[in-house]
């Protein structure tokens, strides 16, 4: 029964946002950069603390949409008064255990200041879409301070020479790339259309509709002792089990872990086989959730 309940919940959940979330990349030293020349990438920053289903939405439809040929998510290291986050590592490893091997996605464990010189040797042949969400534009870029939001806007995404002080930090993160433009994911019913498509002189290519789900939420769900299963993925439910982060008890059944690592290979397996089609068509994605995975 439990088995059936969770198989369910992958089809609903994991698989409606999660399309090609198969497998990314591991961005590291061994990666030959004008591999991406000529290609779009969607730089998605955030804390990821942990990252959701909401999160794999946004990528997923980032790249089903084509607003970018590949992903680069990266979690932003900390070393700001902003937000207590968990450890870096941490949160690395959980987008790895999602995205290990798609290669439309990459992961990587560049410092702020490795990233902009590793993406400096090829400026002139990649363009870079800045992937955020619609609380970054309001409460940020386009605030209702607008003299905060002209300084943020100065350096947000704007691939300026880092200062040591931030070669380590979130804040580096924020600025090592340059975007020429963004993709704009709508939370909570936010209505964005007086913008005319451009946040000050950079264009909006489009917008993702949100799922809704918090990082937020999932944290408080587990410090309440409450299910969380719904808004994160198996492996990343996993992890967060076995490392007892959020308050979560470590005291858990190793059998059970298994059991839903298993599970959740196997429902990636299947959908890999539909994400290998060349060219498949809508038909073809809503089969996704004719999927048996019991």
């Amino acid at each position: 029964m439990l088995k059936s309940k969770l198989a369910s919940f992958v089809f609903l959940f994991g698989v409606a946002f999660s399309s090609s979330s198969l497998m990314a990349a591991i961005l590291d030293d061994t990666f030959e950069m004008t591999n991406f020349n000529g290609n779009r990438i969607g730089y998605y920053t955030g804390s990821f603390d942990p990252i959701h289903l909401g999160h794999q939405h946004v990528i997923d439809a980032a790249l089903r949409n084509g607003y970018v040929d590949y992903v680069l998510v990266y979690p932003v290291p900390g070393g700001d008064n902003f937000k207590n986050r968990s450890e870096l590592a941490l949160r690395q490893k959980m987008l790895a255990s999602i995205y290990q091997d798609n290669p439309k996605v990459f992961v990587t464990y560049w410092t702020p200041k490795e990233l902009q010189n590793r993406f400096s040797q090829v400026t002139d042949n990649v363009e870079i879409i800045g992937i955020i969400g619609s609380d970054v534009v309001t409460e940020k870029l386009m605030g209702p301070d607008a003299i905060l939001s002209a300084k943020y806007r100065k350096v947000f995404m704007m691939g300026h020479p880092l200062e040591e002080k931030h070669f380590y930090d979130s804040v580096g993160a924020i600025v090592a790339l340059k975007a020429s433009s963004f993709v704009v994911a709508l939370r909570g019913g936010i209505e964005l259309s007086y913008l005319n498509d451009k946040i000050y002189d950079r264009p909006i290519l489009g917008f993702i509709l949100s799922t809704g789900h918090s990082s937020t939420e999932v944290r408080e769900a587990i410090s309440n002792k409450q299910r969380f299963e719904l808004f994160v993925s198996f492996p990343v439910q996993a992890l967060i089990k076995r490392e007892g982060m959020y308050g979560f008890s470590s005291r858990f059944n190793a059998y059970l872990q298994r059991e839903l690592l298993g599970m959740q290979k196997e429902d990636q397996a299947k959908r890999r086989s539909l994400a290998e089609m060349k060219n498949p068509s809508q038909k073809d994605w809503e089969r996704v959730a004719e999927i048996d995975i019991c």
